[in-house]
């Protein structure tokens, strides 16, 4: 009767296993949140820089939004200390 010996090849496909295990399950955790955060926000498209704004100043009620603004944009509104996050791109979502 052999031995069961331990390989490098099979610790080495055991993590393997784990990770893919790990990454599969945080990217269902950040679809989940990202699902979450558009469910209680308001999609305002390009207009995203400008409701930003309304809303940080008072001029709008506060309310959640998304939305697509260009890197000069986001830019200005952290110069202005206005605080945007971008929102995740997962690689299933970008076919």
């Amino acid at each position: 009767m052999a031995p069961s010996v331990s390989t490098a090849r099979k610790k080495d496909e055991t993590r393997a296993v784990v990770m893919d295990q790990a990454r599969q399950e945080a990217i269902a955790k950040i679809r989940e949140a990202v699902a979450s955060i558009r469910a209680n926000a308001e999609d305002v498209g390009g207009r995203f820089p400008e409701e930003a704004r309304k809303i940080h100043y008072g001029e709008s009620d506060a309310r959640g939004i998304v939305g697509q603004a260009s890197l000069v944009e986001v830019r200005e509104l952290l110069e202005e200390g206005i605080g945007v996050a971008p929102l995740p791109v997962l690689p299933e979502d970008a076919n």
